[in-house]
C-alpha cells in the first residue's frame, strides 16, 4: 500500500498509511484504491498479548551459569 501512487506521482507513503492504520480494513483498502493502488491489497491486523511465561520470572539453573 505504501507504494500506491496518485496522479501527481506522490506515494501514499508510511505517514499517510500510519494515519489511516486505526480504521477498519475495508476503509484502508478503499483509501489505497482511491489513491491509486492497482496491485493486490492485503490488510493485516496483529495483536500481541502478554503470555503467562512472560509474566513469571525464571531462575537460571546452575547449568546456565
Amino acid at each position: 500500500m505504501v507504494e500506491a501512487t496518485n496522479e501527481k506521482k506522490e506515494l501514499l507513503g508510511f505517514e499517510r498509511t500510519q494515519a489511516i492504520s486505526k480504521q477498519p480494513a475495508q476503509a484502508i483498502a478503499e483509501t489505497a484504491k482511491s489513491f491509486g493502488q492497482e496491485d493486490d491489497i492485503t490488510v493485516l491486523r496483529i495483536v500481541r498479548e502478554a503470555s503467562i511465561a512472560q509474566q513469571t520470572p525464571v531462575e537460571p539453573s546452575p547449568a546456565m551459569l
